[in-house]
């Protein structure tokens, strides 16, 4: 079957938050995406405070970086989330900035799903490399990290196949890397809901 232009095309995260909703929310949620282009990201703060740790930037200026905002709450989340980040990966050896980005086709390429994953660690046993994901609501379990690992893997599976991929969980700390056997089919299903509503709504 060829392949036809993309309808909606929405980031990884987004995509996994879109999985957890139940049938009411996300219509109403593919609505408002398809009335505008995009969403304010709120972890941004984030994402660019872990690049410049990385890149050995001062605690003066990661703390700029954390606090630009005017919105208070979001300064708090992104600064605990990056204190999670810290004490798990900060002393690590082999950190880097993951520069490869990657997309994944659904729905016969109706819809795309953009992954940029934030970091890599090298060790003896090869490269492993990191999704953030820093929501409290929905938290990541166990079946929402399977999710972002088989896309992850979809995503590089040709420019860069032989990493480990895994999703973070910069609000409890924890680490995922496995996907359940029924992941890949679930995902195809939710996608086809997706592409319904954006169609229809």
């Amino acid at each position: 079957m060829s392949e036809t232009s993309a309808i909606l095309t929405l980031s990884l995260n987004t995509f996994i938050r879109y999985y957890s909703l139940d049938p009411s929310k996300l219509v109403g949620e593919i609505s408002r995406r398809m009335q505008k282009s995009g969403g304010y990201d709120f972890y941004g703060m984030l994402s660019d405070a872990i690049r410049a740790k990385i890149r050995g930037a001062t605690e003066d200026e990661i703390q700029f970086i954390l606090g630009r905002s005017n919105n208070p709450s979001e300064v708090s989340y992104n600064r605990t989330a990056f204190d999670v980040f810290m004490s798990k990966f900060g002393k690590k050896r082999g950190l880097a900035i993951f520069e490869k980005k990657g997309r994944i086709k659904l729905c016969d390429g109706e819809l795309i799903i953009l992954a940029s994953p934030l970091f890599s660690i090298e060790s003896s046993s090869g490269f492993s490399v990191y999704n953030v994901w820093a929501t409290q609501n929905p938290a990541l379990d166990r079946v929402r990290a399977g999710v972002g690992v088989h896309l992850l893997n979809k995503a590089f599976q040709k420019s860069a196949p032989n990493y480990d991929y895994k999703m973070f969980d910069a609000v409890e700390g924890k680490v995922f890397s496995t996907v359940g056997n029924t992941i890949p089919r679930a995902i195809d299903t939710v996608a086809k809901t997706i592409i319904d509503h954006a169609k229809n709504g």
